[in-house]
């Protein structure tokens, strides 16, 4: 069994653990500025709810199932039942990603190097065999894949669609015909994450296959990670044994009232993605005089950069992810780095609300001592 070896530092910290880093770096909880994770800094805005949220067991409500279905499957998943899965509501996706590998027949896997390492996590945890495919480049990703499912179709194959954290994106039709070549009981297992910017390219609409298991999350695009909601996508069998996992009432109340008006607030979601756009590239011009210069300074090209609608990533040396982020946490200012291999690490930065300029100025001046003291 080939199992990745994720090299370690005291400092790792996961995103948005804002209680750890203020102990680790004597900042007050309420100073941070927290650019750790991928999440829409312009939440939804929740208004007073109905007190029965609050009071009934949370039972999924009709107009939630509905609301959930159209906003994630659209249109023509709604008319053709063929191409419509079963799907359930989940308190967070995570909960999907630790049940998954007991849920699905015990093959070899295949998973992203980089990705989200919850997913690596749990398959090493259930002890079957994983190859890495390098999920960097998509020539290289492609080839990869066709030559493994060439050798191998009993195997499960796991994409993070976009690839958090490198970007690596594969188009729905790609994913639809990976699924089509997989052995009778392999699993293809698509985390769509960060699919909302860009609905068309999930393989809920059109694209979807029995074999497919999709995973969805709602706090990210809408801002509201604190309700812990998630939906995973797949057949009957697979809903079945989630939920015997998960149990009765895995969504609260008052987390299925305000995403109800969220998936139906087309309105707000056009403009979330207009603004998140925006903010995006003022984010990337806020940390450009940085990158420039270390860019420059990294005659060996290790430096690369990919950049998300809610977070990007930059590839550096060894060491040097660890140096910034450091530097930046003790000024309250929370970014995510992670090593990747013995050659360099990755440091990921998620977006700035576009309002506040305190904080803009904040981030600024630090980007700003950095070059000074580090690389002038």
């Amino acid at each position: 069994m080939k199992v990745k070896k994720v090299m370690k530092s005291k400092n790792i910290l996961h995103g948005g653990d804002i209680q750890s880093a203020s102990r680790l770096f004597g900042v007050p909880i309420e100073q941070w500025i927290d650019l750790s994770t991928g999440i829409n800094p312009e939440s939804y805005p929740v208004q007073q709810l109905d007190p029965s949220s609050f009071q009934q067991l949370p039972y999924l409500k009709s107009e939630f199932i509905q609301a959930a279905k159209a906003y994630y499957c659209g249109d023509e998943g709604r008319k053709n039942s063929a191409q419509s899965p079963d799907f359930l509501a989940v308190s967070g996706s995570q909960a999907v990603i630790q049940l998954l590998p007991d849920c699905l027949p015990s093959l070899p896997v295949l998973l992203p190097d980089p990705g989200y390492q919850e997913h690596r996590l749990q398959w090493q945890r259930s002890g079957v065999s994983i190859t890495d495919y390098p999920a960097l480049e998509l020539d290289a990703a492609t080839e990869f894949i066709n030559q493994a499912l060439h050798k191998n179709k009993q195997q499960h194959l796991v994409i993070i669609n976009p690839n958090n954290p490198s970007g690596l994106q594969f188009s729905p039709t790609q994913l639809q015909s990976w699924a089509k070549r997989l052995a009778d009981g392999a699993y293809l297992i698509i985390d769509e994450a960060f699919m909302d910017m860009q609905p068309e390219n999930s393989v809920l609409g059109q694209h979807f296959e029995p074999n497919m298991v999709v995973l969805r999350s709602f706090g990210k695009f809408f801002g509201l990670a604190g309700l812990r909601l998630g939906f995973v996508f797949a057949n009957y069998l697979i809903i079945e044994k989630l939920q015997q996992g998960l149990g009765l009432w895995a969504i609260n109340g008052p987390a299925q009232t305000i995403a109800t008006l969220a998936f139906q607030d087309e309105s707000w979601q056009q403009q979330a993605r207009i603004d998140i756009t925006g903010a995006a590239k003022r984010n990337q011009a806020l940390f450009r005089p940085l990158f420039t210069r270390l860019s420059d300074e990294n005659k060996s090209g290790s430096h690369k950069e990919i950049h998300e609608a809610l977070f990007s990533s930059y590839w550096l040396p060894i060491g040097q992810a660890e140096k910034l982020s450091n530097f930046f946490a003790k000024r309250g200012i929370l970014l995510r780095h992670m090593p990747f291999n013995d050659k360099f690490e990755l440091l990921r930065i998620g977006q700035l609300n576009p309002n506040n300029k305190e904080n803009i100025a904040r981030v600024a001046s630090a980007v700003s001592d950095y070059v000074t003291i580090h690389l002038s």
